[in-house]
Formats: structure tokens, C-alpha cells, sequence
């Protein structure tokens, strides 16, 4: 038995080689991303718990301290209040950062900085806002920049504030200072703990006069949601390219199984069974499977730590501690891909049952595929390399169609993702739901607000401008913040329905629509800061991101105070002027742009590695099979072609029609791709999308993109059939006399 695994092995090198490679990525990518990212949940949950962080954050943007009205609540166990200020300052790259500034930090390892230095939030590290020693100003009071810590609170990019920690000396300096919005931060825990917020704190009788009220769960999810959506992704690139594994090994199995006929016949006229002779087989194969399960295995150990520390720092988290590889996670990725190989090898053995022992003394040919020694030479227009090429690739379909199918099914993946990383390129805010708003002017009255807009446009032009109410309505026991504009943003991309035209119409986003059970044309009664039950009725609904998505939009109520106006301007580069000339006593400038910015930039961010990565496993898959198709039909017309060389075929000419065989399979995956593409990739991106709460997705990727990975295909699967194609040089015409 031991002989006959071996001779099985050494006949068939190139093809084990290649089923232990592919089992490697594919395990190794299953393996790491798994690990990596349960490790950082784990990690995240960890410290969060380490930290001693609330179950409940509320914000409220007043010096009244909450902390009473709170205790008072049923649910509530305790609650630390931590009062500060809300500012917008100027980074080095004259961008504006929303900062919640507090002397109390939600990091228990974190040490008092030092008069008139701040401690910010990491991520502001991660993403170059600031690095240490950088100045910015609070009204007139200047901050140096002293370090940075994790914040596992409000640390994620997709929270509009980031906190920043100074001593209590330098908060009541900022706090002295006139127009600095004083607000607060209160630090919940609770009894009993829902994944609701507003469920949590049901009985709360202000919970329309807060800026933000999120549970520990909500929190989560937004600390998770992007290392989730590149997880899946990748986790289905692996499940393709195993797929493409047990391919591989039906294509080996059946292909070794015809040239090893004569082989196999000889194992049974020496007494050895079917039983037998499929055991070694088995266990050839399955070799080759333990082989890439172990390597991925071991090598898992340094790739889970690799990924785990991009996920983390896609929140711009510093302090990871060291992943181990989960042996649980091993075995069942191990047992799944075993379990399939066991199927597919025990299906490709049945051809052995017909393989009789005087087919030793035939020359191994099977009866059902005659020989194909012989040139037909028949006239034809056409050059005589494409006739020969295309009449042996058709002999030869069955190895060219597989490698066909598997550049198909890739092309078409790296096609459906690079069109979603294209579609994050750029301005991504009607993808999010986010309105693009340059500034936001908060003034006293009209007049006032008036001689701003004149004054601010002697500095720069105002592309638009209008009223802005930023309230909320309590709708089914779920706080929504509604958006007021006298004209809604054309980033708001309608799913269904209409804009309001009155006040009284609500457009919701889709992902509130679902959670709530709300459907377009439904009348509501909500509950506002003013009136306790008022009737509202949905006229469309817009698509926005999972945490994005509990909010609202309508026109301006004049009913309520209007005290806001957004500002879009023709150029933004004298924005930092205007901030600093123009926001004193009666007006405040606000720059509302940054912490959208942080949240796309880490999207586009994340979307960009999971193309590259998708890519790469397109190209590496697609050459491992052009070198295996060509190595393989090489070897199984060694004879035709030293009987090609008789009759005065260059090797040259050889090469090139080996060349022109790839051509036609790798032109028919291509079409065939551009076919999946054109018909199904809409529906499949969408569906992928609608992880992240999206609907849909609508762009179309440019031509040169798609002309950018034909190309290159073609380079590498020409440059490959070349190298592989080398072999023919070797055979001389007296060896097969």
C-alpha cells in the first residue's frame, strides 16, 4: 500500500502540490479571519468590561446636571454625570474635529494631563488629525496636544464626537469662556439591560431634549460593523476558492485516473483490489489536504494578529493583546474541508471499478476515448497554428472548460467588488444618508443671522443656504432625531416615495422603516418636546448605514424656534478664516463636515483592502490553474507531440499553440464573467451591501477597469503558459519511437 501511495504521489506532484496550496489559502483565510475577528469582539468586550464603562450613555448639550431626574428612573442602578464642553477644532490639515471635552476619562489607566494640554481619543492618531505636540485653539485658550488613549466609548468613526481629557484647571478656563457650549455626558448602568436604548430608559421624561442616548450594544455594533462587512466578504472569497480546491481535485483524479490506467491495471494484476487501490487514492489525496491544513494551521498564528490589529485599528484602537489560534475554530474548519474532500475524491474513483487487468498489456488506453495520435489537416482560411490550437483545445475541453469555469466565477468576484470599492470612492454621503453641509450657523434672531450670511460672503461665495431645526419625536417608544431643512438635502436618495412638501411629512430611513414596522403612506402619532401627541405621516424612506439609520428627515416646523442656518460654500479653502473671524458671542460657526468625513474615510478605507485582497486572490487562483492545465495536457500529449515534431514543428510553433489554447479558454471565462456581471452582479452586490443596512448600490465601474484585469490576466496567464510550456523543449522524438 505504502508503494502504491507513493507512486500515485510522485505521478502526480504538480497536481498534490497544488491541492495542499490551495487547501493552505483557503484554510489559512477561513482560520484567520474567523479568529480575527471573534478576537475582536472578545477583546473589545473585554475591555470594555475592564474599563468599567456605563450600560447606558446620555448627552445633553446644558449645564443642568441630569444626574437626579436619572437616578429616579426604575431601571436605573447608578449614575456618574460628567460635565464638560462641546467644541469644533481646527487639525493640522485645517480640518474641524467634534470634541467632547471633559476632566473625567472612561480609560481607568489614564493620567491627568497637564495644564493647558489635552489627551484625545486614538482613533484621532489613526486617521492624521493629530499627532503629539500639535496646537489648536478653544476660542483663545490654546491646547497642545499631550497623547492618546483608547476610547472603547465614543472612539468609533461612525460617532460624530470624539472625547478629549484635560485637567480640571483647563476645563473651568475653557468653560469661562463666552459662546462655549456647555454639555454633558451621563454614565448609566442599569438593572435589567435591553438592546433597545429608549426601552432601557422608558420612563426617562427628557428624552427629547437629548443629543444622543446609546446602550452598550449599540455602541458594539458600531465597533464591529465594519470589521464585519469585510469579514463576510473575505470569509466568501475562501469559500470560492476552496470551491476551486475541490475542482482542482476532481480535474486531478479524473485526468490521473486515464493516464495512470495502465498503471492501475498493473496494481490489480498483482492481486491488489478496487477496495485498495481507491484507499490509496484516498489517502494520496487527503494527504495533500493535511498538508495545507497544518501549514495554515501554524501559519495562523502570526495572520489572526496581522488581521485582528487592521480591524482594531480600523477604530483607531492601540492596546490589543496577542491572539491565540482557537482550536475549536481549527477543527471545524478542518472537519468541513476534510468532509468535502472525502465526497469528492470517493466520486471521482468510480472510473477505477472499469479499468480491467488486461488493459496492462493495451498501453493503458481507455475504450472510451480513442486515440488522437493522428493530424488531420484539413484546408482552412485560417493560419494553420489557430487550426491546430483550436482543434486540440477542443479534444481537451474538459481541462480547458475547468480552468474556464474558475476564471469566470473570479473575474466576476473581483468585478463585484472592485465596483463596490468604486462606488465608496469619492463622495459616498448619499450611499450613507448624510447630508454634505459645510458649516452650520447658530445666530439669536433674523437680523442677525442676515448680516452674517453678507458678512461671511465678503469672505468666500455661498453656494446655498437655508434654515436648519435639529429636534426629535418620540415614535413607538424609539427617540428619532428629525432633520429640518427648508430644503432636504439632495444627498438623501429616495428608496420609495416622495420628499415632504410639509412639514407634517416624515422621511424615514430604510433600516427604521424595518425595525419599527413602518410602511409609506402611514400616519403616526409621535410625541415631540412641545406637543404629546401630534400626527405625522410617512412619505418615503432614504438609505443609510446600520448605526446611521434611527433618524429622520422633514421640512422646517415654524411652529419651533429657528435658530440654525446650513452653509454650503462655492470654495472651502478659506473655511478655517471664517470659523476663527466670524464665531463669537451672537453667531457660532460650526464645522459640521469633519466627523462625516472620519466615517467615510474609514469605509473607503476598509473597502479598498478588501478589493486589493480579492484581486489578488483572483490572480493567484487563475495562474495556479493555467499552469496546471498546461502542465497536464503537456504530459498527456508527450506522444502527439513528439509525432508534431516529425513532421517539422518548431518547438516555438508548439509553444504557441499551447499559448493560443489558453487564450481560448481564458477569452470564454472572461466573456462568460462579463455575462455574470452584466445579468447578476447588480442583485449580488446588493445583497452583500444590505449587510451593512444598505438597499442598494448603484454604479457603474469604468471600462478601464474592467479593461485593467482582462489585461492583466492576459499578461499573467501568457507569461505563465510560457514558463510551463518550457517542458517541451525536453521531449525528443527518439523516446516515443
Amino acid at each position: 500500500m505504502r508503494k502504491i501511495i507513493k507512486s500515485l504521489i510522485l505521478g502526480q506532484k504538480t497536481f498534490m502540490i497544488t491541492i495542499a496550496l490551495l487547501t493552505f489559502l483557503s484554510a489559512l483565510t477561513s482560520m484567520t479571519i474567523i479568529t480575527a475577528y471573534r478576537a475582536n469582539i472578545s477583546q473589545y468586550q473585554s475591555a470594555y468590561r475592564r474599563d468599567k464603562l456605563p450600560d447606558v450613555i446620555v448627552k445633553v448639550d446644558n449645564d443642568h446636571d441630569i444626574t437626579a431626574s436619572l437616578k429616579k428612573l426604575t431601571n436605573v442602578k447608578s449614575v456618574v454625570s460628567n460635565a464638560g464642553i462641546v467644541s469644533q477644532v481646527m487639525n493640522k490639515n485645517n480640518e474641524n474635529v467634534a470634541l467632547f471635552i471633559s476632566n473625567k476619562s472612561t480609560n481607568i489607566h489614564l493620567k491627568t494631563p497637564d495644564k493647558h494640554k489635552i489627551i484625545l481619543s486614538s482613533y484621532l492618531k489613526s486617521n492624521g488629525a493629530f499627532k503629539v505636540g500639535d496646537i489648536f485653539y478653544i476660542g483663545q485658550q490654546q491646547l497642545t496636544v499631550q497623547g492618546f488613549y483608547d476610547d472603547y466609548l465614543l472612539g468609533s468613526p461612525l460617532f460624530k464626537y470624539k472625547q478629549g481629557i484635560v485637567s480640571q484647571e483647563t476645563l473651568q478656563t475653557l468653560q469661562q469662556q463666552k459662546g462655549q457650549q456647555k454639555s454633558q455626558l451621563a454614565y448609566v448602568n442599569v438593572l435589567k439591560m435591553t438592546r433597545n436604548s429608549n426601552a432601557v430608559l422608558s420612563d426617562y421624561q427628557d428624552r427629547l431634549q437629548t443629543d444622543i442616548i446609546y446602550n452598550k450594544i449599540y455602541i458594539q455594533k458600531a465597533y464591529t460593523m465594519l470589521p464585519t462587512i469585510v469579514a463576510l466578504v473575505i470569509i466568501l472569497a475562501a469559500t470560492f476558492l476552496f470551491g476551486i480546491c475541490l475542482f482542482v481535485m476532481r480535474f486531478a483524479l479524473l485526468s490521473g485516473i486515464e493516464k495512470d490506467r495502465q498503471k492501475i491495471a498493473t496494481f490489480k494484476t498483482l492481486g491488489i483490489t478496487n477496495q485498495q487501490v481507491n484507499l490509496a487514492y484516498v489517502l494520496s489525496y487527503l494527504g495533500s489536504n493535511l498538508v495545507g491544513l497544518v501549514a495554515a494551521t501554524l501559519v495562523s498564528f502570526w495572520t489572526s494578529n496581522l488581521v485582528f490589529r487592521f480591524f482594531w485599528q480600523l477604530n483607531g484602537l492601540t492596546r490589543a493583546q496577542h491572539v491565540s489560534i482557537n482550536i475549536a475554530i481549527v477543527l471545524v474548519i478542518s472537519m468541513i474541508m476534510m468532509g468535502f474532500s472525502i465526497a469528492i475524491i470517493l466520486l471521482s474513483l468510480k472510473p477505477i471499478k472499469s479499468i480491467s487487468p488486461t488493459a496492462a498489456f493495451h498501453g493503458g488506453q481507455s475504450k472510451s476515448v480513442p486515440s488522437r495520435s493522428h493530424l488531420s489537416l484539413t484546408k482552412s482560411s485560417m493560419p494553420l497554428q489557430i487550426v491546430l490550437a483550436f482543434k486540440d483545445y477542443r479534444q481537451k475541453i474538459g481541462h480547458y472548460m475547468t480552468f474556464t469555469l474558475v476564471i469566470s466565477l473570479f473575474v466576476f468576484l473581483s468585478l463585484m467588488i472592485m465596483t463596490l470599492n468604486q462606488g465608496f470612492k469619492g463622495k459616498t454621503n448619499d450611499l450613507l444618508g448624510l447630508p454634505t453641509v459645510d458649516l452650520m450657523m447658530r445666530t439669536p434672531n433674523n437680523s442677525v443671522r442676515n448680516e452674517a450670511l453678507k458678512n461671511i460672503g465678503t469672505v468666500t461665495p455661498i453656494k446655498s443656504s437655508g434654515y436648519n431645526q435639529e429636534t426629535k419625536i418620540l415614535l413607538k417608544d424609539e427617540a428619532v432625531p428629525v432633520h429640518r431643512y427648508s430644503q432636504i438635502p439632495h444627498e438623501i436618495k429616495l428608496l420609495a416615495g416622495h420628499q415632504p412638501k410639509q412639514p407634517n411629512d416624515l422621511l424615514i430611513s430604510n433600516s427604521l422603516m424595518k425595525t419599527l414596522h413602518l410602511s409609506i403612506g402611514q400616519t403616526v402619532r409621535v410625541k415631540t418636546a412641545t406637543v404629546n401627541n401630534k400626527q405625522l405621516t410617512i412619505v418615503g424612506t432614504y438609505q443609510t448605514i446600520n448605526n446611521l439609520g434611527k433618524e429622520a428627515y422633514g421640512l422646517i416646523d415654524t411652529s419651533l424656534p429657528i435658530t440654525s442656518t446650513y452653509i454650503n460654500l462655492k470654495n472651502t479653502t478659506n473655511k478655517d478664516k471664517l470659523l476663527n473671524r466670524f464665531s463669537h458671542g451672537n453667531v457660532q460657526l460650526i464645522d459640521t463636515s469633519a466627523s462625516t468625513q472620519n466615517l467615510t474615510t474609514s469605509v473607503q478605507r476598509a473597502v479598498e483592502v478588501l478589493a486589493n485582497v480579492i484581486l489578488l486572490l483572483t490572480f493567484i487562483v487563475s495562474g495556479l490553474f493555467v499552469y496546471l492545465v498546461s502542465y497536464l495536457t503537456i504530459e498527456t500529449e508527450k506522444r502527439q507531440l513528439a509525432l508534431k515534431k516529425m513532421l517539422g514543428f518548431t518547438n516555438k510553433e508548439l509553444r504557441t499553440q499551447y499559448l493560443l489554447r489558453a487564450g481560448f479558454a481564458l477569452t470564454l471565462g472572461i466573456v462568460l464573467s462579463l455575462m455574470l456581471n452584466k445579468f447578476i452582479g447588480s442583485t449580488s452586490l446588493n445583497n452583500l451591501v444590505s449587510l451593512g443596512g444598505l438597499t442598494k448600490l448603484n454604479v457603474q465601474l469604468p471600462l478601464s477597469y474592467n479593461l485593467f484585469i482582462i489585461a492583466l490576466l492576459i499578461f499573467e496567464s501568457s507569461l505563465i503558459v510560457l514558463i510551463a510550456s518550457r517542458r517541451i523543449t525536453k521531449i525528443k522524438i527518439g523516446d516515443f519511437l
